[in-house]
């Protein structure tokens, strides 16, 4: 009795339905690898002056984690100093001229006014900037002891994204801080569990207190790569490959186990 052979096994009716329906799967699988792959590579383009300021409390809330679309965006938000909360942060770069200078911020907490226009949420906000130590320290000192507008104040600003925490340099001086890092700020905020924005805001606005407004320096321009996407798209071309291969190997058992029963007639 002749052999079956694959292609023989392959041309019957099941099989041929089981290879479309493998191509279906994979198709499936590919669309969803090219969907990911779309979100793996992004344009960063320069900062438009032009660009819209959008209202903190409507595309963030307190709790949630940053998203993409608020990330590194202008916005407005109603804020009440928290003056008991001050901190320096160092390391920090200044956009100066056709230069980049290193220096401190001199950051605080807030109360960031939520839509409801009751409620607030813990928002960290960076004043100003100074390349002195001793200069952002008697900021500090000052604003402090200053008497502030019982009242909400807006205020505009970059929306930036928290830092990994930095070790204190200088025990003597818990006030100084090695990054702008919200989970180590907002148990040094309160004793208590704080409702905090994923985010925090640089302001645009002139600071006083001898400190001069901070200018971030401009970002990267070009195509920035998000790794865990581009993951997940590999990841779904394995699965569309494997779905065909499954096919595959089906139908090569099915001929194996005909081969056997022929070979024992």
């Amino acid at each position: 009795m002749t052999q079956p052979t694959f292609f023989s096994i392959a041309r019957r009716p099941k099989w041929i339905a089981g290879l479309f329906f493998a191509l279906a799967v994979a198709a499936v699988f590919a669309l969803l690898g090219q969907w990911q792959l779309d979100r793996t590579f992004t344009f960063v383009e320069p900062v438009d002056i032009n660009e819209e300021v959008f209202v903190l409390n409507k595309i963030a809330d307190p709790g949630a984690p940053l998203t993409a679309e608020a990330a590194n965006v202008l916005v407005s938000a109603e804020i009440f100093l928290d003056q008991s909360n001050v901190y320096i942060v160092a390391d920090r770069l200044q956009q100066s001229g056709d230069q980049i200078v290193s220096g401190y911020w001199l950051i605080a907490n807030s109360g960031a006014l939520l839509s409801d226009g009751d409620t607030t949420g813990s928002l960290t906000v960076a004043l100003g900037f100074s390349e002195d130590l001793q200069v952002i320290e008697q900021a500090r000192t000052e604003l402090q002891e200053l008497i502030l507008p019982q009242a909400f104040l807006e205020s505009t600003g970059r929306y930036l994204q928290t830092e990994a925490p930095v070790s204190l340099r200088d025990e003597t001086k818990p006030y100084l801080l090695g990054s702008v890092s919200l989970a180590q700020l907002v148990n040094m905020y309160s004793s208590e569990p704080v409702e905090s924005f994923a985010g925090f805001l640089a302001l645009d606005a002139e600071p006083e207190l001898g400190l001069v407004q901070i200018e971030l320096p401009p970002q990267d321009i070009g195509t920035r790569v998000n790794w865990l996407t581009l993951f997940y798209a590999v990841e779904w071309v394995l699965f569309a490959g494997f779905a065909v291969f499954l096919w595959w190997r089906l139908v090569q058992d099915q001929r194996v186990r005909e081969q056997q029963v022929t070979a024992g007639l």
